[in-house]
């Protein structure tokens, strides 16, 4: 009986020792928990979740802009603009200069138009002529005050009114005689110089065919309206150059073109 007491006994004693190992082994996972609790970090995983880290290729970065930057270039938009203004302003000024010389200017000597009144021109000298047009002494000669220079051929467009045979005369006294117009380019400068109505060296006097003074055949014709009556012929200054020829009566009293050598 003692043996089976002290058996018990024992068996007692053995399960207090593991109950007491259970306690002790479930307070110390209490605290344990206790103390994962109450720790707010914890060992990163892995170095890469540094905060301080390398940067992953997926984050994004926000880059601030230099203000100057954006200044400096705005600086030389402006400039290029400036200077882009400046170039039109002088070639704006170069142009009002040319036009202002042209204006202003003494023009070529065989353009210039004068008047009975106006002085000759000085340009219009023999130097000027061989340099201008290369030919021979005997034809650069001056034309005279008044007298208008056009294919070494001086004209004299009257201010004066005379009949045609007074103004045939009249142009002799100066050394010429009325004028013959042979070709179209005379027929374009004598209808330009001239904004009246001028006798010019073509008729029917004694005879139904026109002809020029100096016995020329009359190649070209300028005519306008014919059916006015008249034996000599007047050229309108005002009219198109193309039919600006008229007969009229040779007894009016009209402006003349003289010509001459």
């Amino acid at each position: 009986m003692e043996s089976k007491k002290e058996v018990e006994v024992e068996l007692e004693e053995i399960a207090t020792v593991e109950e007491d190992k259970e306690k002790e082994n479930q307070e110390k996972e209490t605290k344990e928990e206790a103390v994962d609790e109450g720790n707010f970090y914890s060992t990163l995983n892995s170095p890469s979740e540094h905060e301080y880290g390398v940067p992953s290729s997926i984050r994004s970065y926000t880059v601030n802009k230099d203000p100057w930057l954006d200044i400096h270039r705005k600086l030389r938009v402006y400039r290029i603009v400036s200077l882009v203004l400046f170039v039109i302003c002088v070639l704006l000024l170069i142009v009002v200069l040319v036009l202002f010389m042209k204006l202003t200017g003494t023009q070529p000597c065989q353009n210039v138009e004068q008047t009975e009144s106006s002085p000759p021109e000085q340009d219009c000298s023999l130097k000027k002529c061989h340099e201008v047009y290369q030919l021979p002494q005997r034809l650069c000669r001056d034309c005279g005050k008044g007298w208008l220079r056009f294919e070494n051929t001086c004209y004299f467009l009257s201010q004066t009114r005379f009949s045609w045979q007074q103004s045939r005369e009249e142009c002799q006294r100066m050394g010429g005689d009325l004028a013959v117009i042979t070709n179209e380019r005379v027929q374009m400068y004598l209808s330009r110089k001239g904004s009246l109505h001028y006798w010019i060296g073509l008729s029917h006097l004694g005879t139904n065919e026109w002809t020029w003074i100096n016995n020329t055949a009359l190649t070209v014709r300028y005519w306008g309206n014919l059916s006015f009556p008249g034996e000599c012929a007047i050229l309108a200054g005002n009219e198109p150059p193309e039919r600006s020829w008229h007969p009229s009566s040779c007894s009016l009293y009209l402006q003349y073109i003289c010509q001459k050598m």
